[in-house]
């Protein structure tokens, strides 16, 4: 209307012929020769309206978004998304940094994209994914230990000790067997089959879990009584009570030999473990 010097007037009858709903309702309301010129015209719509724009916050109310505590990757990458599309000025580099920047530090996913100056925000997505699958698993696995614990577990008899008991164990001529309960260690005769070991990209009980049905594991020897003695833990390695699978220096030692014969290589942290030749060549040219 600039352009064609529409007059004040016209313009007036142009745009109230564009309203529609509500704009169109309070239009009505005014009664006849109420609005008079152009500028009254604007005055009176944005004062009506004015307060129903929403407001746009900028992009960097995002660097105000961190990953709590516990919080999984898949829950925090959810909060990021949903936050970035109602700020204004967000470019993809600019949601990438943030992106980043809010990650916990010390995660196996912020220690991925450490020195990683070249991705995109299509890069980091890209990556996350398969740290969100090695998270889902962990926790289907922990749902399924608990499940098993909890259907394992049978009524226990009564082990309090009785009065008679207590006196007989403080004399000194017994030896109190309350206190001689030992705790799950390799025996004093195991041969480690290790010596280095390769950084794995997920705990031993994860690879374990996932790869248990393609029958690859050798079968361990059997646990001695002592080192079943703990009924809390459960290995489902040795399929015994005694330790955790995640504890377990006897399935450790497998996957190690494995690894070196060729399989489970996508378990291997490639990252770390370039990192630790880098370090071992630094060693050999450094001057004795």
């Amino acid at each position: 209307m600039d352009i064609y010097q529409v007059p004040d007037l016209a313009r007036c009858r142009l745009l109230a012929a564009t309203f529609r709903e509500g704009a169109h309702q309070w239009f009505q309301k005014l009664g006849p020769g109420v609005i008079t010129s152009w500028e009254q015209m604007k005055t009176l719509f944005l004062t009506q309206f004015e307060a129903a724009v929403k407001y746009t916050p900028p992009v960097t109310t995002l660097a105000n978004m961190k990953q709590k505590e516990g919080e999984s990757l898949t829950s925090y990458f959810k909060r990021f998304n949903a936050e970035s599309t109602l700020v204004r000025g967000a470019t993809d580099e600019t949601l990438k940094i943030l992106l980043i920047a809010g990650l916990r530090v010390g995660t196996d996913f912020w220690k991925h994209l450490q020195g990683k100056d070249r991705v995109s925000l299509a890069d980091v997505h890209a990556h996350a994914e398969s740290f969100k699958a090695i998270e889902k698993s962990l926790i289907e696995t922990k749902k399924n230990d608990n499940t098993h614990n909890s259907k394992g577990r049978t009524k226990r008899r009564d082990r309090s000790v009785s009065p008679d008991y207590r006196r007989n164990a403080r004399s000194p001529n017994r030896v109190n067997v309350m206190n001689t309960q030992r705790e799950w260690s390799l025996p004093s005769n195991y041969e480690r089959r290790v010596s280095n070991y390769t950084p794995l990209a997920a705990s031993i009980d994860h690879i374990f879990e996932v790869n248990k049905d393609r029958k690859i594991f050798k079968k361990p020897d059997c646990l001695t009584s002592w080192q079943s003695r703990d009924k809390k833990k459960y290995c489902d390695y040795h399929e015994s009570t005694g330790h955790d699978t995640h504890e377990c220096h006897h399935l450790k030692d497998e996957i190690e030999e494995m690894m070196k014969a060729g399989y489970l290589g996508e378990w291997i942290d490639k990252v770390k473990l370039q990192k630790g030749n880098d370090d071992k060549g630094k060693d050999k040219r450094q001057p004795s």
